[in-house]
């Protein structure tokens, strides 16, 4: 994608992505091998005040609670001051939009259960509708935070290291706090990633026609 202006977000090169997506598959299949692991070792955690902690706050990062009053928030700002703020907060809110819709339809189609869920098997796909037990796989909250925080990150680049590092704190607490198997964070980051890109094809195709006219 071009990128020379203030209005547009950095290239992203084929080879670059090529790369990175490789990597992404290779840390899922890791995941999926660890998952056992990591339960074990959040086991005791969960239960614990820290882990209530966790939920009281980093949780809130990773919810629309947070992140589409940020969106909304640099969208006010570029319209009083800057045209890079308004442009990172209307794709940011479209990454948070897209990554939770496709997030929870992939929930409704995997039905993989919650770690250390008691609950029934549902008898039909109403049931599992509306179980959240059975709504673990991908982590929802993971994904738009990855795909909200690459969105602001690609037009503010000074950000992107705090803000990767707030995505990877969100899907991590998920784990420690005994909501998601590995797997699922993973997926869900890989899924947040998919989304933006996808996204970001559309603001480079955007600023593109905009440029042409």
């Amino acid at each position: 994608m071009p990128c020379p202006s203030d209005s547009s977000p950095p290239p992203r090169g084929p080879l670059a992505r090529l790369w990175l997506w490789l990597l992404l598959v290779l840390l899922l299949a890791l995941a999926f091998a660890g998952d056992g692991l990591a339960l074990s070792a959040v086991g005791q955690f969960r239960e614990s005040s820290g882990a209530e902690a966790i939920r009281q706050t980093v949780r809130w990062l990773g919810t629309g609670y947070v992140q589409v009053p940020v969106a909304l928030a640099l969208i006010l700002a570029g319209l009083l001051w800057s045209r890079r703020a308004r442009q990172a907060g209307a794709w940011a809110l479209f990454a948070f939009a897209g990554a939770g819709l496709a997030a929870n339809l992939l929930k409704i189609i995997v039905r993989r259960p919650r770690p250390w869920t008691t609950d029934p098997v549902p008898a039909d796909w109403h049931g599992y509708l509306h179980n959240g037990a059975f709504h673990s796989f991908p982590s929802a909250e993971t994904a738009t935070t990855f795909a909200v925080m690459l969105a602001i990150g690609d037009w503010f680049p000074a950000l992107r290291a705090p803000l990767l590092a707030i995505a990877i704190l969100v899907g991590a607490a998920r784990v420690l706090v005994g909501s998601h198997h590995l797997s699922d964070v993973v997926a869900g980051a890989m899924l947040g990633i998919a989304v933006w890109q996808a996204i970001a094809v559309l603001a480079s195709r955007g600023e593109k026609g905009s440029n042409g006219r």
